[in-house]
């Protein structure tokens, strides 16, 4: 990834622009499904293509509504981009995305991280999500986007 006079260069993450029809599952400390996820994700490249806008509106099953607006830019210190969730907390959350390998984004975040492949023809991504609980990594969410 290069970046440029301090902007980071976006390029690798254009496969993810546009909206996208969520659906997957929440998975218990047992690795049980305990909740179906439905929704929509949306990337916009916004005015002067150094940021993307992320809007999440999903069903987090039972009538769980997740709703959040990240923005995705910027030259992390540690490697990859900021990313910056709002959301119903009172501080935005900050997390780091970084571009492990073609078509492989890591999204390091407080506690959690998430795999996010993106299928060669970019219709199709899909997440893998984990938290740490001590040392250990266990699997917390698997979700699947198809383009609309």
């Amino acid at each position: 990834m290069s970046f440029a006079g301090g902007m980071s260069d976006l390029t690798p993450l254009h496969p993810i622009l546009g909206g996208w029809r969520t659906s997957g599952t929440v998975l218990d400390e047992h690795g049980a499904v305990s909740a179906e996820i439905a929704g929509t994700d949306t990337y916009t490249l916004l005015p002067g293509g150094t940021w993307i806008a992320h809007e999440v509106d999903v069903d987090m099953g039972g009538g769980q509504k997740a709703v959040a607006h990240e923005l995705i830019g910027g030259e992390n210190p540690d490697g990859g981009w900021n990313m910056f969730a709002f959301d119903e907390s009172p501080t935005p959350g900050t997390m780091r995305l970084t571009l492990e390998e073609p078509g492989l984004l890591l999204l390091h975040g407080e506690g959690v991280r998430s795999w996010f492949r993106i299928d060669e023809d970019a219709d199709h991504l899909s997440t893998c999500w984990e938290r740490r609980t001590g040392d250990t990594w266990t699997r917390w969410m698997d979700l699947r986007f198809d383009r609309f």
